[in-house]
């Protein structure tokens, strides 16, 4: 069996403890507006939000993973921050990320990073997001950093695909099928993640921040964000 396998599958996967199940981040919006509504429409939305990924959420995640202190990790995360600009989008990466954290660290690994790290998340001196979070872990549990990265977007584009099931909605056939179209642009952004610089990340994804800013004032919600 290949090493670190077991323990990638139990982090990426969706009974992991993160709370991610509870934001749609923006995708909501999109199907109350129409432009999400059916697997096809859905699959340009999350590859879209993947796009944005691939130069911000993706970098900051390989460079957490290689950090050579909790310091160079507190930067990355303040960094990745400042892409985020819908208030809701920053607050779901946080949020998750912190979960993230206590999770790990419940686990009682041998690494102290990921604890260390928590400290200064719940001291208010770093954001702690979620994709950095998943890097210092990663490193903690002694785990690829490739893998990690393309085990962290399929579970984002999983996680979208599922919130997307429910509010189309769609089949469980259907959204299977648009999980899987999605593999393909799921390995060009971690392919490209490996060329953008993490000190300097960046996100272009207008619609769906304006479907994250709209979310917050929509009468009718199922997700947090």
């Amino acid at each position: 069996m290949r090493a670190g396998l077991l323990p990638l599958l139990q982090l990426s996967d969706s009974a992991f403890p993160t709370g991610a199940f509870s934001h749609s981040l923006g995708l909501e919006t999109l199907v109350a507006g129409g432009t999400v509504r059916d697997g096809a429409t859905l699959e340009a939305a999350i590859a879209d939000h993947l796009g944005a990924m691939a130069t911000s959420d993706l970098p900051a995640l390989r460079g957490a993973a290689e950090a050579a202190s909790v310091e160079r990790v507190v930067a990355l995360d303040r960094t990745l921050g400042a892409t985020k600009l819908a208030r809701e989008a920053r607050a779901a990466s946080a949020a998750t990320g912190r979960s993230l954290l206590d999770s790990a660290t419940a686990l009682e690994l041998t690494d102290r990073r990921p604890g260390e790290y928590r400290d200064l998340v719940r001291a208010g001196d770093a954001p702690g997001h979620h994709a950095v979070a998943y890097g210092v872990v990663c490193t903690a549990l002694d785990l690829p950093v490739e893998d990690g990265v393309a085990a962290f977007a399929y579970a984002a584009c999983a996680s979208l695909v599922a919130a997307g099931q429910k509010l189309v909605p769609l089949g469980q056939r259907e959204a299977q099928r648009t999980l899987l179209a999605l593999h393909v642009p799921i390995a060009a952004a971690v392919e490209l993640s490996a060329d953008i610089d993490p000190t300097d990340p960046y996100a272009f994804a207008p619609v769906q921040e304006v479907a994250s800013m709209a979310h917050e004032r929509q009468r009718t919600r199922l997700y947090i964000s």
